[in-house]
């Protein structure tokens, strides 16, 4: 009778606690969780901007291929625009469509922006510093406003110069809602200088002094 007592007592540790206890405590979970279970992330959906120049309208899309009559700025920040030989021999295409587009949206606001400048040949480009070096007396000092062509953004086709050097209340306009088009100025001492450095709906970054942040 001992081998009795004994499964009766293997009987009441084994169901009967885990029994009473159930009842006395309902809420207590004694599963087990693999803690090792991956989580579960939500992808965000990137949003692209399509613009329609004729009736001023401008639409969020999922999808980066924009309906018909309305065209898509890029969505990333400009790099450099090369033909198939490798050289650059215009303004980057979507740097002069975001300007285009800017361009319709400030006329309907009583504003003219004027594209006075853009793509450079590396000849003029150094034409243009060998003359600043002249009149600021020093390289150094040239610079701040002239870069040298293999540092300046306009022999890749990556810089604008807009209104200058008459108009400086246009190009305020660009500046106050350039981001929207991809658009932004970007030295201190030049308001009518302006580039693709964001995607379009982006935020500017803060203006740096001069032109010498991009000899580098």
């Amino acid at each position: 009778m001992r081998w009795v007592r004994k499964q009766n007592t293997a009987f009441f540790f084994a169901v009967l606690i885990p029994l009473l206890l159930g009842l006395a405590f309902p809420s207590f979970n004694f599963s087990v969780t693999d803690s090792t279970e991956p989580e579960v992330s939500l992808q965000k959906t990137s949003k692209f901007l399509c613009f329609d120049s004729q009736s001023l309208i401008t639409l969020n899309s999922s999808d980066p291929t924009c309906p018909a009559d309305f065209i898509s700025l890029g969505d990333a920040p400009l790099t450099e625009s090369r033909t198939a030989t490798g050289e650059v021999i215009d303004i980057h295409p979507l740097l002069l469509a975001r300007f285009t587009v800017a361009q319709s949206f400030a006329r309907a606001d009583g504003v003219e922006l004027i594209l006075t400048s853009g793509y450079r040949s590396l000849e003029r480009q150094q034409m243009l510093f060998d003359r600043e070096v002249q009149i600021r007396g020093s390289e150094t000092e040239a610079a701040k406003w002239v870069l040298p062509p293999q540092f300046s953004h306009h022999p890749k086709g990556l810089a604008i110069d807009v209104n200058y050097p008459g108009d400086q209340v246009g190009a305020y306009w660009l500046e106050t809602n350039g981001s929207r088009f991809g658009l932004c100025r970007v030295y201190a001492n030049e308001w009518w200088h302006f580039e693709g450095v964001i995607a379009p709906g982006g935020t500017c970054p803060a203006l740096a002094p001069n032109a010498l942040v991009d000899l580098e």
